[in-house]
């Protein structure tokens, strides 16, 4: 007896194939050579986490190594002409974010094109950001905090992760909207940051949400809002801007994986699919929200369209704030 044709099995069929072609041309190219991921900045922090997760999934996902690599500096831009310099083989990545990608190109003057010279695998998370103050700082919450900066002009200490971080460019947006006017203090990443926040160093700082939660959670930090259109499920107690006094402010950046331009579609699409894959099993899904994030894990193609997308858009607001290339 002869079975009729059934389109859906035969799809399937096809794209089962598919997957295991790819999955073949991508070991075949990256061997069994160890994979090295390399975070732009200070290590320690929740990126750093995250970073290390994914390093996690490729390595059970390829059976390759996979190591992270700090490279700090320039607000993430020595990490990533770094890697944009690096063989095309699959076997250096790097954290990309939407501060290197779209911000550093319009703060400082690079020698290599993020958009151009990276090829994106996924955008990994978006980034809610949070505003926290030592918790010896007078003033309370939002507006507390916008009266005392008005009564003192450029006099409290205001800190960031980094010149060209998005959480930079969020806290001066932030700044104009409240009308106020503070003293910009840039770190070399969240943890030396932080660390001055607590011990009285600075009274305040901007950072995202992800990396800031388990001080707020300890008391360690006080948070003044998160930047998110709602309340984040991993930090429910703390307002977001529009309920804390500041209507209409949000902003959101992104945290994301890319490989130098040139490495084999094979290799990207294989990285893409295991991250994807692991990104949907609830138990992942529950770890990255527990830990501030907001998992994304999307298409290769959607990740480089957001990347070009915010690259105009952000560079806009920069010459909008008036701040200068370094």
């Amino acid at each position: 007896m002869i079975r009729p044709f059934n389109r859906r099995l035969a799809l399937t069929a096809i794209a089962a194939s598919s997957w295991f072609v790819q999955s073949a041309m991508a070991s075949d190219a990256l061997q069994n050579r160890p994979i090295t991921i390399i975070y732009p900045y200070a290590a320690g922090s929740a990126s750093d986490l995250l970073t290390r997760q994914v390093a996690e999934i490729l390595s059970h996902a390829l059976g390759n190594a996979v190591i992270v690599e700090a490279k700090p500096g320039a607000g993430g831009s020595t990490a990533l002409e770094y890697v944009a310099r690096a063989p095309a083989d699959g076997h250096t990545l790097v954290l990309s974010a939407s501060g290197t990608m779209a911000v550093n190109p319009h703060i400082y003057k690079l020698r290599y094109s993020p958009v151009d010279d990276l090829v994106p695998i996924t955008v990994l998370t978006e980034i809610p950001f949070i505003a926290i103050t030592n918790v010896d700082f007078p003033a309370k919450n939002l507006k507390e905090f916008i009266t005392l900066a008005k009564k003192q002009p450029g006099q409290i200490t205001f800190a960031n992760a980094g010149l060209g971080t998005q959480s930079h460019l969020t806290q001066m947006m932030f700044l104009k909207a409240a009308g106020i006017d503070a003293n910009i203090v840039a770190y070399r990443g969240g943890t030396p940051m932080v660390t001055d926040l607590m011990g009285g160093h600075v009274d305040a700082a901007f950072d995202n949400a992800a990396a800031q939660m388990a001080n707020v959670r300890a008391n360690k930090v006080r948070a003044l809002f998160v930047t998110s259109p709602t309340r984040l499920e991993s930090m429910p107690q703390v307002p977001t801007a529009e309920e804390a006094g500041l209507p209409g402010f949000t902003a959101s950046g992104w945290f994301g994986l890319a490989a130098p331009k040139g490495t084999p579609q094979a290799i990207i699409q294989r990285m893409n699919q295991a991250i994807a894959e692991a990104f949907k099993k609830p138990e992942m899904r529950r770890k990255l929200i527990d830990a501030g994030w907001v998992p994304v894990a999307n298409s290769p193609a959607e990740a480089a369209a957001r990347a070009r997308a915010d690259l105009a858009r952000l560079g806009v607001i920069v010459h909008q704030l008036g701040i200068k290339p370094n």
